[in-house]
C-alpha cells in the first residue's frame, strides 16, 4: 500500500468500527489517526477530518433505493498487528461519493453475525445498525463467509505484503514459543496429537493469512478441474492404481467381496487431493516461517529424523536443509542420540524400578542378532567381521492380568516353593495325551478348515448362518490391547554360549538404576529361542550349588517363544512329509509344490519359515479341494469357473463326509492295512499339516487356549520324529510349568502374555519372539545399509533403542500424503490354473481314490510256518505315524521306569540345591540334634605345646 493511496481519507466515527472517506485534506483529530494500526508502511499520513454521518447516511439510503450496484464491494482483508497480535478487518468499498475503508477489530475471521456485533454497540443509534447491516452485506456473501475480490492495481499488493510481514510464528522455546531443541526433544513430539497441535497453531494462529491464500489457489484449481472433468497424470494415476484402490477398500466391512463403485472411488479421489492441496500448504507455511526464523523447526525436526530412518543421504538431506525441509544431518543424529538417553531413563526409572518390579517383574524377551562389519579397505588394524550381539525389549504386563489375585502368587518365594514341590511331581503319559473335549475341538478345527476350503473355491449359499464355523471355538481368549514395549539397548554380549548369558544379565543390569541384588531378589520372566535357555541351563548348572541370589540366577526361568517352536516344529513337520523329489513314483509334498506351480528342489529357504508356512498350506488347502470333490462326485480333472450354488445343509454334509474318510480313526486305521502306501501317506499329512495351521490360525487369533492344545500334541509328536531331539524335553517342561506347577494367577500371566498384537487390532496377534524378530530386520537391513560400512556403536547409541519410533515415522508418511495406513497379514489364495494343474497331477497318480472306509479291504494274513512268530511287515514308502509312535515311546518309558518323562519335570533344572539349605538354615537347631563329633573328620585330637 503506498502513502498516495491513503493521503486523503475521511473518519466516520460513532460505531464499534470506523470508516475512512477519501476527500479533500482536512485537519484531523487528535487521537483519531490510525497510525500504527497498520505497520510502519502506513505511518505517515495526510490529514484527516471528520465525516458528516447524517449526510452519509441520507445518501447511502438513497442510493439503496435509487440505483442498484452504486456501492460496489471490491476487497475483504484481514491483517495482524506486529506488536499486539491483534486482528483487524479492512473492507473497502465504492460509492457514487467517493471511496470508504472500514476497520474493525475482531478475532480471527469476519463473518455476517461477528462482523454485525462489532459494528454496532448497545447505545448505537439506527444509522449505526443500517451502516453495519450495509457493511456485512459488502463483505459477505449470502452464507455469511467472506468474498474477496481483487483490487486493481497496487492495492492488493500492497495490503497483502503489509499482511504477511504482520504474521510470523511465536518467538522462543517451546511451549512459549515454536523452537523446538534437539537435545530436549522427546517421544511425545513424535507423536500425531502433538503435530496436529502445532500445525493447527502455525495455520490458525500465526499465518492464517498466507496459509487462507494458498489454500484458496490450490482448492480453487481442483474446483475447476472437477467441473471440468480434466485431471492431471498423477491425479488420474492415483485415483487409478491398484494401491490406491485397495486403501479405499480397506476401511469397507465387506472390502473382500464387494467391489467400490465408481462414485465412491471418484469421492475418495476427490478427498485425497484436497487433503494432498491442505498438506502442501502447511509445509510451504512452515517452510516460509523456518526461512524467515530458523528457529521455528518444528517441521524440521521431524523431517530430519525422519530423513535418517529412510536412508536419506547426506548430499541429499544438505539439499532439503537448504530449501528448508528439513534441518541438517547432524541436528537428525542428535536428536537421536537424545531419544536413545530418554528411553535408557524411562527403561531405568519406570519399566524396571523398583517400583515396577512389584507384585511382578515385567517380561524381557531377547535374541540374538548377527551381521558383518563390512571394511572395504581393509588394513592390519581395520578388517572384516562378524558382529555376534544381543537384543530384545521390556514387556510391561497388562495391569488386568494381576489385578483380584493375591500380590503373594506373583513373589519369589511363592515361586520357589512351586519348583520345589514339582520335585515330587508324578509325570503321566495322560498329562499330554488329547483328552475328550481335546478331540472335540480338534475335530471343530480341522471342520473348520476343510468349511473354508469349501466356501473359498468351490461352493457358495445364500444361508451362512448354518453352516460349519469358518472360525474353530474359542478357548482362551487373549484381550487385544496394544503392548507397552521398551527397547532394550544393541548388547556386545552374544548368547550362543553360557558365558554370553552371563553378561547379557550383566549389560541389562547395567541399563537398569537397580544393583545385581535387587535385579536377582525378584521373579524374572524371559522369552528366548531354545537355544538361549540351554545356554541358560548351562550356566545355572555350572553354578551350582550357589547360596548368592547374585550367582545362582535362581529368580530366572525362560520360556520358548511361541514363533520359534511354530518353525521348528513346522519345519521338522514339512521335512518327514516332503519325499524325495528325485524319485517321480514319490508322492510326497514336494509333487504338490511342482504340480502348484511353486519351487520343489528343497523344502525351503535357509530360515525363511513365512515362506515355508506358506507352502504348507497351499499345499493343504490343495489337497482337500481334491478330497472334497472326490467326496461330493464332482468332476475332478478342473474347477469350475463360478462356485456352485448349493445349500447349507448340502456343504455340511460334504464336510462331514471328507473329515470321516480322511480324518477318521477307522479309515486311518484302514488305510494302514491297505496294500498300497499312497492313502496312508496322505492321511498322516493332513493331519500333522492341520496341527500346524491350526497353531498358525491360534497365535493370530490370540486363542492361546486352542494353542496350548496343539503344544501338547506336538509334545507326544516330537517323542516319535528326527530332528527335535531337544524340544522333546523341553517343550513338554515349558506346558508343565505354566499349565499345572507355578500358582494359578501367574500361569494365568503368562499364558495371557505369550501373544502380544503390536496394532491393538483383534485377530493380528503374534509372538513376542516374531515381534523382536521383526525389529531385528529393521536394525539389521533399513538401518545399516545391508552391511556396507556398517558401525555395531552406531546402531547401538542411535537406532537400537529408537526402532519402534522410526518405523512410526516412516509409516506416518504414508498418512502425510493422504494415503490410507494399515496392516495387512500374510494372506494368500491358490489361482484357478494352479489348482486344475494339480487336479491333473491327482487324478494321475490316483490320490485319494478308494477311500470308503467300507470298501477298503485289509491285507490278507499269510499263512506261517510252525514254530515261527508272526512279524509285521512294514510296506516299502509308507511313512510313519508320529503321534502313534510318540504314545508308545511315552508309553514303554512309564512302564520302563520313566527316564525320559521325569526329564519333563521342571525341577530338573530349575530347582537350586541351596533352596533346601536355606529352608533347614530356617530352623532352629541345637548342637545336640546335629549329633556331629570333630573327632569323626580329624580322629583324636591331641593338646598342641607349640
Amino acid at each position: 500500500m503506498t502513502c498516495e493511496y491513503w493521503s486523503n481519507l475521511t473518519q466516520v466515527s460513532g460505531c464499534g468500527g470506523r470508516i475512512w472517506q477519501r476527500s479533500a485534506g482536512q485537519a484531523v483529530p487528535e487521537g483519531n489517526s490510525p497510525q500504527g494500526r497498520l505497520g510502519p508502511e502506513v505511518d505517515e499520513l495526510s490529514p484527516w477530518s471528520k465525516f458528516d454521518k447524517s449526510s452519509f447516511h441520507q445518501k447511502h439510503q438513497s442510493s439503496r433505493h435509487q440505483t442498484s450496484g452504486q456501492y460496489k464491494k471490491e476487497e475483504t482483508i484481514r491483517i495482524v498487528h506486529s506488536q499486539s497480535r491483534q486482528i483487524t478487518g479492512i473492507t473497502s468499498f465504492g460509492t457514487s461519493q467517493g471511496e470508504h475503508l472500514c476497520f474493525t477489530a475482531h478475532s480471527n475471521r469476519l463473518a455476517r453475525d461477528e462482523t454485525e456485533s462489532l459494528l454496532t454497540e448497545p447505545a448505537s443509534s439506527k444509522w449505526n445498525r443500517l451502516a453495519a447491516n450495509e457493511i456485512n452485506s459488502l463483505a459477505c456473501d449470502k452464507t455469511g463467509s467472506l468474498v474477496t475480490e481483487r483490487l486493481a492495481g497496487n492495492k492488493v499488493d500492497s495490503l497483502a505484503k503489509i499482511y504477511v510481514i504482520a504474521e510470523s510464528p511465536k518467538r522462543g522455546t517451546f511451549p512459549n514459543g515454536a523452537y523446538h531443541s534437539s537435545r530436549k526433544v522427546d517421544n511425545n513430539f513424535f507423536t500425531r496429537k502433538a503435530k496436529e497441535t502445532r500445525e493447527k497453531s502455525l495455520v490458525e494462529e500465526e499465518m492464517p493469512f498466507l496459509h487462507n491464500l494458498l489454500l484458496a489457489k490450490l482448492t480453487n484449481c481442483i474446483k475447476r478441474k472437477q467441473e471440468s472433468g480434466i485431471l492431471d497424470d498423477d491425479d488420474v494415476e492415483s485415483a487409478c492404481s491398484n494401491d490406491s484402490l485397495e486403501e479405499i477398500s480397506f476401511d469397507n466391512e465387506n472390502s473382500s467381496t464387494v467391489e467400490p463403485t465408481k462414485d465412491y472411488k471418484k469421492k475418495e479421489s476427490l478427498n485425497k487431493r484436497e487433503t494432498r492441496a491442505k498438506s502442501t500448504v502447511k509445509t510451504i507455511c512452515a517452510m516460509v516461517a523456518f526461512g524467515e526464523n530458523r528457529r521455528a523447526n518444528s517441521m524440521q525436526l521431524w523431517n530430519s529424523v525422519i530423513f535418517v530412518a529412510c536412508g536419506v543421504t547426506e548430499r541429499i538431506n544438505s539439499y532439503l536443509h537448504y530449501i528448508g525441509l528439513t534441518m541438517s544431518r547432524k541436528t537428525g543424529l542428535s536428536a537421536l542420540v537424545w531419544l536413545s538417553d530418554t528411553t535408557r531413563k524411562t527403561l531405568a526409572g519406570q519399566e524396571l524400578s523398583i517400583k515396577s518390579r512389584k507384585p511382578i517383574s515385567p517380561f524381557i524377551c531377547i535374541d540374538n542378532i548377527d551381521f558383518e562389519e563390512r571394511i572395504h579397505f581393509q588394513s592390519v588394524e581395520k578388517t572384516s567381521h562378524m558382529f555376534h550381539g544381543t537384543w530384545g525389549y521390556v514387556h510391561t504386563l497388562d495391569p488386568t492380568l494381576i489385578e483380584g489375585h493375591d500380590p503373594k502368587d506373583f513373589s519369589l518365594d511363592s515361586y520357589k516353593q512351586a519348583v520345589k514341590d514339582s520335585a515330587k511331581l508324578k509325570i503321566t503319559p495322560p498329562m499330554f495325551m488329547p483328552t475328550f473335549e481335546e478331540e472335540i475341538h480338534f475335530c471343530a478345527a480341522i471342520k473348520s478348515q476343510i468349511a473354508q476350503v469349501m466356501m473359498t473355491y468351490i461352493a457358495t449359499t445364500d444361508d451362512s448362518k448354518k453352516l460349519v464355523p469358518l472360525e474353530p471355538p474359542t478357548i482362551d481368549q487373549i484381550t487385544a490391547k496394544k503392548p507397552q514395549i521398551t527397547m532394550l539397548k544393541l548388547m556386545l554380549a552374544s548368547d550362543n554360549c553360557a558365558e554370553g548369558v552371563g553378561k547379557i544379565f550383566s549389560d541389562i543390569i547395567d541399563q537398569t538404576y537397580l544393583t545385581p541384588e535387587q535385579f536377582f531378589s525378584e521373579l524374572q520372566v524371559m522369552e528366548g529361542d531354545l537355544g538361549t535357555i540351554m545356554n541358560l541351563e548351562c550356566l545355572r548348572s555350572q553354578r551350582k550349588p550357589s547360596g548368592h541370589k547374585e550367582e545362582s540366577l535362581g529368580n530366572i526361568f525362560m520360556l520358548l517363544g511361541a514363533a520359534h517352536t511354530l518353525w521348528n516344529i513346522g519345519q521338522a513337520i514339512f521335512l518327514k512329509h516332503f519325499g524325495n523329489n528325485k524319485n517321480q513314483d514319490d508322492l510326497g509334498a514336494w509333487r504338490t509344490l511342482q504340480a502348484l506351480g511353486l519351487p520343489s528342489e528343497k523344502p525351503a529357504a535357509k530360515k525363511d519359515f513365512t515362506l515355508m508356512l506358506t507352502n504348507m498350506q497351499k499345499i493343504h488347502e490343495a489337497t482337500l479341494i481334491h478330497c472334497l470333490l472326490l467326496v461330493m462326485g464332482i468332476p475332478r480333472n478342473s474347477l469350475p469357473n463360478e462356485k456352485l450354488k448349493l445349500t447349507a445343509k448340502s456343504i455340511n454334509h460334504a464336510i462331514d463326509l471328507c473329515y470321516t474318510r480322511f480324518f477318521g480313526c477307522t479309515a486311518l486305521q484302514n488305510a494302514d492295512k491297505s496294500d498300497s502306501p499312497k492313502l496312508f501317506n496322505l492321511m498322516t499329512r493332513l493331519r500333522d499339516f492341520a496341527t500346524v495351521i491350526e497353531a498358525n490360525r491360534a497365535m493370530k487369533a490370540g486363542n492361546i487356549g486352542q494353542l496350548l492344545n496343539i503344544w501338547r500334541r506336538w509334545s507326544v509328536m516330537a517323542q516319535g520324529i528326527t530332528g527335535l531331539t531337544h524340544y522333546a524335553i523341553h517343550l513338554p517342561r515349558m506346558i508343565l510349568l505354566i499349565t499345572k506347577v507355578l500358582p494359578p494367577a501367574l500361569c494365568h500371566a503368562i499364558q495371557h502374555s505369550l501373544l502380544v498384537t503390536p496394532s491393538g487390532r483383534p485377530g493380528h496377534f503374534v509372538a513376542k519372539d516374531f515381534l523382536l524378530e521383526t525389529f531385528n530386520y529393521w536394525l539389521k537391513f533399513m538401518f545399516n545399509k545391508s552391511g556396507i560400512g556398517t558401525k555395531a556403536k552406531q546402531l547401538r547409541d542411535l537406532f537400537s533403542s529408537n526402532v519402534p519410533l522410526l518405523q512410526h515415522l516412516i509409516r506416518s508418511i504414508k498418512e502425510d500424503s493422504g494415503a490410507c495406513n494399515y496392516y495387512q497379514s500374510h494372506k494368500h489364495q491358490l489361482t484357478l490354473q494352479s489348482i486344475n494343474a494339480f487336479l491333473r497331477m491327482a487324478i494321475t497318480k490316483s490320490i485319494g481314490d478308494n477311500t470308503d472306509s467300507t470298501k477298503t479291504a485289509s491285507i490278507p494274513a499269510p499263512a506261517l510256518e510252525k514254530g515261527k512268530k508272526k512279524t509285521k511287515k512294514k510296506l516299502k514308502g509308507k511313512d510313519i505315524d508320529i503321534m502313534r509312535r510318540g504314545m508308545e515311546v511315552m508309553q514303554n518309558d512309564a512302564l520302563t521306569g520313566g527316564t525320559i518323562l521325569n526329564r519333563f519335570r521342571p525341577s530338573e533344572t530349575l530347582l537350586n540345591p541351596s533352596w533346601m539349605f536355606d529352608e533347614a538354615s530356617s530352623l532352629p537347631i541345637s548342637p545336640g540334634e546335629l549329633d556331629i563329633s570333630l573327632e569323626d573328620y580329624f580322629g583324636p585330637l591331641e593338646n598342641d605345646d607349640c
